[in-house]
């Protein structure tokens, strides 16, 4: 049975938990997807569960988790390719920048500097860890993990 979390946003103030829970999350482009018909994106990845923390010994856990965000009107990208679909990226946050009648800009920061921008009618975002999680010696850590501030092209 699954250890994990599921996490659901409806507020920039919910996207802050959500991005705690993916910090140091490792994924690759071809684990990230855009459906415009049905508007949703979706990516994948491999999380460090820091509710699991363990400070007291080097034993840490890691679980698979997809992430589902409905409502999207567009995905820009920058710095990220598809032309390297396994390459590994590791998510440094999701900064959640609140437009009008609940429309927002969703950034999701990567370490190298790339960055997503999704653009949704409103934020409607499931978090869901599948799996058994197993053992992890590294602990997510950034110096300087400072996104790219450029807009998304």
């Amino acid at each position: 049975m699954s250890e994990g979390l599921k996490l659901k946003a409806a507020e920039a103030e919910d996207v802050t938990i959500l991005s705690s829970a993916l910090e140091g999350a490792i994924t690759s482009p071809g684990e990230m997807g855009y459906a415009s018909q049905s508007r949703s994106f979706t990516l994948t990845a491999s999380r460090f569960m820091w509710e699991k923390k363990n400070k007291t010994s080097s034993q840490n856990k890691r679980i698979r988790t997809g992430l589902h965000c409905a409502d999207v009107l567009s995905v820009k990208a920058l710095g990220l390719s598809q032309d390297k679909p396994t390459e590994a990226m590791e998510l440094l946050d999701i900064e959640c920048k609140a437009g009008e009648d609940g429309q927002a800009d969703l950034l999701v920061h990567f370490a190298g500097g790339a960055t997503l921008k999704l653009s949704v009618e409103c934020i409607d975002i499931t978090l869901t860890d599948v799996g058994d999680a197993w053992d992890t010696d590294h602990v997510p850590h950034h110096e300087d993990a400072e996104p790219d501030t450029s807009s998304p092209a």
